[in-house]
């Protein structure tokens, strides 16, 4: 029982310690649906997630939608101050708990991510080689130019707008004439596909992004992912710590599902 409470308090905290901070007013929504393979060796652990992608002014938020659905219903609860209200029994869990803030002016890219119940994030320029082609193809019949780009350790081809003259895209790229359409890794372990965009600048909307994220621990890109393989080889300490109880056998299945998404869309820093 002791144990029970202790773990509804660590909730609480977490929960109410969570405040949004605006990065900037929002002009445009746009939505990518991501089709990727976790494992290179599985062809079942081929999936999709849907990502949204809030355009600024000079700043853009790209996320995934059920993560973004999950910090809307804990940010009610907040102004609410109502716990009761904390239901994300009908939220399924994201694959990607990142969110990627790109500061346009500054050409910089900021990923913030939990390593757990631990906010981190580190910041790099926004380095991207494109190479922009004079091909040109239709896609649900727009226009489309053409570009390639080597990123993370992939080759991609890329089709973006000639119409939509916003140099933005999912993830973290951006810096092409037009509104990224679709992109995909050769090998077609990574695909990004717009699905919807709209302009929703006369909303008078904000872009925002829970505090604990946005105030986390700052470090290098390396740091990082050393963080992260830390956190999966050490994953029953660091639950024993929140008071979490899990038995070997289920220990180790979670860390063998981690170990076995060895696919992330940048296999090289």
């Amino acid at each position: 029982m002791n144990k029970i409470i202790f773990i509804i308090a660590i909730l609480i905290s977490c929960v109410f310690k969570s405040q949004d901070v605006v990065i900037d007013s929002l002009k445009y929504h746009a939505d990518y649906i991501l089709t990727y393979q976790s494992d290179s060796t599985d062809l079942n652990s081929r999936k999709q997630e849907n990502f949204i992608l809030f355009i600024g002014r000079k700043k853009s938020l790209f996320v995934s939608e059920n993560t973004f659905k999950r910090d809307s219903i804990r940010n009610e609860v907040v102004k609410s101050n109502n716990l009761s209200g904390l239901n994300l029994a009908n939220v399924p869990k994201s694959a990607f708990s990142y969110r990627i803030v790109k500061d346009i002016p500054e050409k910089t890219v900021s990923f913030y991510d939990l390593l757990f119940r631990t906010a981190i994030n580190y910041t790099e320029k926004m380095l991207l080689d494109w190479v922009i082609t004079s091909q040109k193809e239709n896609i649900e019949n727009m226009e489309c130019g053409i570009a390639y780009l080597n990123y993370g350790g992939r080759k991609y081809k890329t089709w973006y707008s000639l119409d939509i003259a916003i140099p933005e895209g999912p993830y973290k790229f951006s810096g092409l004439p037009g509104l990224i359409l679709k992109m995909e890794d050769e090998k077609g372990y990574y695909k990004f596909e717009l699905s919807n965009f709209k302009d929703v600048s006369k909303q008078r909307s904000l872009i925002a992004m829970e505090s604990r994220l946005f105030n986390g621990t700052s470090a290098t890109k390396q740091q990082y992912l050393s963080a992260k393989n830390n956190y999966i080889d050490n994953m029953g300490e660091e639950l024993r710590r929140s008071g979490i109880i899990i038995g070997n056998d289920a220990l180790k299945n979670a860390q063998n599902r981690e170990r076995k998404k060895n696919n992330p869309i940048e296999l090289k820093p």
